[in-house]
């Protein structure tokens, strides 16, 4: 089910034309999720769509976000926990500021 979530939540991001999309698998390093997907977006409002889009389509195989984290109509970075799946949504700026890639794959590497 994770799979089929995760392309759900990857065609949403990418139909809403958020860029450099990237999926990382923690699967068995992190009891509570399995995947993180992190995007670059231009704006709050972009934000919003993609919030959207991935609530109505998770509906539609009756699943739902379950807390999403941050101001989408101001935040810099958004976090969207899809149970078991997290998104990170980040403005370019936050996202290289942040380096959240970088961090996981460090950390995964130790494991």
């Amino acid at each position: 089910m994770e799979e089929v979530k995760l392309s759900i939540i990857k065609k949403a991001i990418d139909e809403k034309k958020a860029e450099d999309i990237e999926v990382i698998d923690v699967t068995g390093h992190n009891p509570f999720y399995d995947f993180v997907v992190i995007a670059t977006i231009g704006n709050s409002r972009q934000a919003n769509a993609i919030v959207d889009e991935i609530s109505k389509n998770l509906a539609l195989i009756k699943e739902e976000v379950n807390h999403i984290e941050g101001d989408t109509s101001s935040s810099d970075w958004i976090l969207i926990d899809c149970n078991g799946i997290i998104v990170h949504l980040f403005t370019l700026q936050e996202r290289l500021r942040i380096n959240l890639e970088e961090l996981l794959k460090k950390n995964l590497k130790r494991f």
